[in-house]
């Protein structure tokens, strides 16, 4: 069946119950997907992240190098089979960036397709009318093209109490549009009624990522696909 154009695809990357250099390989895989997509005349943007350590998660000083999961959505032509072509293990070989003498060096991520059965069931005009939104300035550490004005966005839904933040797009207006698909996503999954920490749980669901027989192979520091 071909692909429908325009179709949208949500990844959810992991770095599970592994340790830091996990989150490593998963700081890597954002940075690959995103330029990777490009050359498949994909769009792709990261929503939303989770830093490997609870102390990097609250600061915008320092660049964060390991995240715990990442949540990227994908737009375009052909997105569906590009994004299946990810969806699996990861493996990354090679020395530990932290613990130069251990002596592990197969290090393991994974990536899951988000569902989004039902999303469009949900009125995205019944919605808008239902949220209170905030502009604030983007976090990020220095030099890392900040964005000098409010673009970044708060969508509260009144009704649940889900708080959603998006600030991946130079645009408040994207932002915004993100914000409400993510709600779209979220309501429909029926968890509204859950509290806005368990949404989030929900949301970047930390699943233990299986090792063996991975869909790609990495290696290096400079993380280079082994073909």
């Amino acid at each position: 069946m071909e692909s429908k154009k325009n179709a949208v695809v949500w990844l959810q990357l992991s770095a599970g119950q592994g340790p830091k250099e996990c989150g490593w390989v998963v700081a890597q895989l954002i940075k690959r997907l995103l330029h990777n997509a490009q050359k498949h005349s994909i769009s792709a943007e990261l929503v939303e992240s989770l830093a490997f350590e609870k102390a990097m998660r609250k600061q915008n000083l320092i660049e964060i190098d390991a995240y715990l999961s990442g949540l990227i959505r994908l737009e375009g032509a052909g997105v569906e089979a590009y994004a299946e072509s990810w969806v699996g293990p990861i493996k990354w070989q090679g020395e530990s960036p932290y613990r130069p003498k251990h002596k592990r060096c197969n290090w393991f991520a994974g990536i899951e397709i988000v569902s989004v059965n039902g999303a469009q069931e949900v009125d995205i005009r019944q919605l808008a009318r239902e949220v209170d939104v905030e502009a604030m300035r983007s976090g990020g550490p220095g030099g890392q093209h900040v964005n000098k004005t409010s673009s970044a966005v708060r969508i509260t839904h009144r009704p649940s109490g889900v708080q959603i933040r998006v600030e991946s797009d130079r645009s408040q207006h994207r932002n915004r549009q993100l914000a409400m698909e993510r709600l779209q996503m979220i309501l429909a999954a029926g968890i509204e009624a859950e509290g806005r920490a368990q949404v989030r749980d929900r949301w970047l669901k930390h699943y233990q990522v299986k090792r063996g027989s991975p869909v790609r192979v990495f290696q290096g520091a400079d993380f280079r696909e082994k073909r």
